[in-house]
């Protein structure tokens, strides 16, 4: 596309935005997802196979204590032979020099395992050195978090002795292990995930962009296509118009010129019916040709606006005096419609960076809409204030304010409040939008506020520009 071409619309480009952002937090959500699941799973299998460790562990030292326990579930000499390298209660720990012993109770570990040994009553026999974990040997499973925020977790099973007779209760055998490598590793996995998926986002988002951009460019070519047309029709229509116009007003005046003429605009009782009916339609075609023909200079205007400004054109514009101008044009307008114009004007140097003509015909739009909407006997205000870095134009009507499902359309082209109030005035239905296109060609901001049945302000916000000394 060429560059000279106007730029899209700042409404395509929003809806482009959020089609981009949809795009993104559902593929976002997808990914997230998908991630997520997966590490949990793997961590649900990490923690599996450290239970299955247990049981195998305790399954294998019950079948290898159940031949070698003693008669009595006690703290004894006989205990400590059989589980070497666990504490007897109330006994001081051993410890094992032999390499081949070492070997013998790698079970006991402590830094792998923590065993606690107790009777059928529920007693402690013997545990790993500076064992931590559940006094009690019930449930099967536990999980428990210690003081310092370990977890640990804890499998018990039922010790039994060989007996001539049998098997017999000896008492529980409980086998911990602490959860810290799986936290580290989720930690791990938690971060790495999350650093994966900000990479993503960010590559997804630019993907996101440039597709929103390939399923948007049907619409903006065609929304292109269509302000080139309106701007092409508009142009073609507006030279055979005035022509039309100029034969309706030859026509007009010759029948004025007929004897008899009667004073300007009036028609003598004498003058024959015929001519005053051919009179009248010709008025009313002028009028409806004016209107028509103020339309279709609002949409060329229209057209021109949607391309961005020269640097070149922008000059520096006082509304302050801006302000002046065009109240002082609209002195008759508003006498003629009985309103009251007032001016606020608390600034006079309010220097803004933009075209002249355009901020002109801004706040002409503005006050012609306050003006058609203040009943006879009301009052326009027009206001000028500094807000900081910001400059704020408002216009405020007398009018039956504006309901609150309209103040989001009256922008739109074409949209009245009052339609046939709106024709019967003149009002080709695009003097707001002007006014927002004018705005968003400035980098400004239009506001409506309004409550039905009060009066409707609009305002315009503007980045000032400091004057140098």
């Amino acid at each position: 596309m060429s560059a000279n071409r106007s730029p899209a619309p700042a409404m395509l480009w929003r809806a482009r935005l959020r089609l981009a952002a949809l795009s993104l937090l559902v593929m976002g959500a997808i990914l997230y997802g998908a991630g997520f699941a997966m590490a949990r799973l793997l961590l649900q299998e990490r923690e599996a196979a450290l239970r299955r460790e247990l049981q195998t562990v305790a399954g294998t030292l019950h079948d290898s204590l159940k031949p070698s326990l003693p008669p009595v579930a006690v703290p004894s000499v006989a205990l400590a032979a059989v589980l070497p390298g666990l504490c007897l209660v109330g006994q001081a720990c051993s410890v094992a020099d032999a390499l081949i012993e070492r070997h013998a109770i790698s079970a006991t570990d402590p830094s792998r395992f923590q065993l606690r040994i107790f009777n059928a009553r529920g007693q402690l026999l013997a545990a790993s050195p500076g064992a931590l974990g559940p006094t009690r040997p019930e449930p099967v499973w536990r999980e428990q978090r210690l003081p310092g925020g370990e977890r640990l977790l804890s499998y018990a099973i039922h010790l039994h002795r060989a007996h001539r007779s049998g098997e017999q209760d000896w008492g529980t055998l409980q086998i911990s292990r602490s959860l810290a490598p799986l936290d580290a590793e989720a930690s791990r996995l938690w971060w790495l995930g999350h650093g994966v998926f900000a990479l993503a986002m960010a590559g997804m988002a630019l993907a996101s962009w440039w597709l929103a951009g390939l399923a948007m460019a049907p619409l903006l070519e065609a929304y292109r296509r269509q302000e080139q047309f309106s701007a092409d029709v508009a142009h073609e229509l507006r030279t055979p118009l005035a022509n039309l116009l100029a034969l309706l007003e030859a026509e007009r005046d010759a029948l004025h010129r007929l004897p008899g003429q009667a004073p300007a605009g009036r028609f003598s009782t004498g003058r024959p019916a015929a001519e005053a009916t051919s009179a009248t339609g010709l008025d009313r075609m002028l009028n409806q040709g004016r209107r028509l023909q103020q339309l279709i200079a609002d949409l060329l205007l229209l057209a021109s606006l949607e391309q961005s400004i020269n640097g070149s054109h922008r000059r520096l514009c006082n509304l302050a005096e801006i302000c002046a101008d065009v109240l002082e044009d609209f002195s008759e307008a508003a006498a003629a419609a009985a309103v009251t114009l007032h001016a606020a004007i608390e600034v006079g140097d309010a220097t803004v960076l933009g075209v002249e003509s355009e901020l002109s015909r801004l706040l002409i739009n503005l006050l012609s809409n306050a003006l058609q909407h203040s009943p006879p006997g009301g009052k326009v205000l027009v206001g000028l204030q500094r807000r900081g870095r910001e400059i704020q134009l408002f216009v405020q009507d007398s009018g039956a304010g504006i309901p609150a499902e309209e103040q989001g359309r009256i922008f739109e082209r074409f949209h009245r409040l009052d339609a046939s109030r709106s024709r019967h005035q003149g009002s080709t239905g695009l003097g707001l939008a002007i006014a927002q296109a004018i705005a968003r060609r400035h980098g400004a901001v239009i506001r409506v506020e309004s409550t039905p049945g009060q009066a409707s302000t609009f305002s315009l916000w503007l980045s000032a520009v400091r004057r140098l000394p």
